[in-house]
């Protein structure tokens, strides 16, 4: 079923993978469209999500919803599921970020239940 829910982040124009790990960087499931080391982007995904709650924590800014990298070559958005759980998706330069957002937040239940 999850890895149902995350194909269909990859019928977004744009978007080349949906990857949920654990905090711990291992992979649980991943949908890809392309070239992507889904491993290697969980493990960077739990590290720098980590990094940038522990920023968070320390600045008093409260609990962290998302995280995006804006690379020259296209968006990386994370977020965090549960205490556990994070979910990753890369896309192309050219991806509607706003709606990626979006169907996160409308998913997210489903993506939880999931797991």
């Amino acid at each position: 079923m999850l890895r149902q829910i995350l194909g269909e982040f990859l019928k977004l124009d744009g978007v080349t993978a949906a990857v949920v790990a654990g905090r711990d960087g291992f992979v649980i499931e991943s949908v890809v469209a392309g070239d992507v080391d889904v491993e290697a982007l969980g493990a960077m995904a739990s590290t720098g999500m980590g990094t940038s709650e522990a920023m968070s924590n320390e600045l008093g800014k409260g609990e962290m919803h998302q995280m995006l990298v804006e690379l020259e070559n296209g968006p990386i958005l994370l977020s965090p599921l549960s205490e556990d759980e994070l979910i990753a998706i890369v896309a192309n330069a050219n991806v509607n970020v706003g709606r990626i957002r979006y169907e996160l937040k409308k998913n997210r239940d489903r993506i939880t239940a999931a797991l």
